[in-house]
């Protein structure tokens, strides 16, 4: 691990004592699975709190200290498990098909104590639950991803998505298909990706 890497992302964001061994715990336990699952790849290794932590970790303003999240298309557990690590008195449902994604995403919750829990299977398939937040990092163009949310979002859940420089074009598409306001926040890690936020969803063409 790239120690130069943890110290910028330190600098750059209020991270407590407490966070950052919940932190720690969940990066040296991706770090053991990586090995043999192809969770993260060697090159984005170095770069994992710079561009991974910090990307997942820019969200937390729009996240309330105590609330439940769904997290879909977990994977890595970015943002998942470090919004858990951020936030313990909320709960965060993550979201994953893939069965060793599934196990890793276990094993670090377990490793760093997380108040979290792990769906196996299809968003489509899952069963009715109650979320404030839904999450989502590098997982489906807006159109889908909201799809995949409607759910929650319906139910008065607010989404609160990593998109990259593609982000207008996908919400062009979106409001194709959906009602919905949207507030576009400038990503802190670079480039012209956004967090955008999305409440009000409602199926019908504006």
């Amino acid at each position: 691990m790239n120690s130069e890497d943890r110290a910028a992302f330190l600098a750059e964001f209020d991270v407590s004592r407490e966070t950052l061994e919940r932190l720690d715990a969940v990066i040296l336990t991706l770090d053991a699975w990586r090995q043999r699952s192809n969770l993260i790849g060697p090159r984005e290794w170095p770069q994992i709190w710079g561009r991974h932590v910090a990307d997942s970790y820019q969200i937390l303003p729009f996240i309330p200290e105590s609330t439940r999240i769904v997290d879909l298309g977990s994977g890595a557990g970015f943002p998942g498990l470090i919004i858990s690590a951020a936030r313990p008195h909320s709960h965060v449902t993550m979201m994953e098909s893939v069965g060793k994604k599934c196990a890793f995403l276990r094993a670090a919750i377990g490793d760093a104590g997380l108040s979290a829990s792990v769906y196996q299977g299809r968003i489509e398939a899952a069963p009715n639950s109650t979320a404030d937040i839904i999450t989502a990092r590098a997982f489906a163009p807006l159109p889908k991803l909201l799809d995949y949310a409607a759910p929650w979002m319906e139910n008065g859940a607010t989404g609160v998505f990593l998109k990259g420089e593609r982000w207008k074009e996908e919400l062009t598409d979106a409001q194709q298909r959906w009602n919905f306001a949207y507030e576009a926040i400038p990503s802190r890690t670079g480039g012209s990706g956004v967090i955008l936020i999305v409440r009000e969803l409602k199926r019908g063409q504006r």
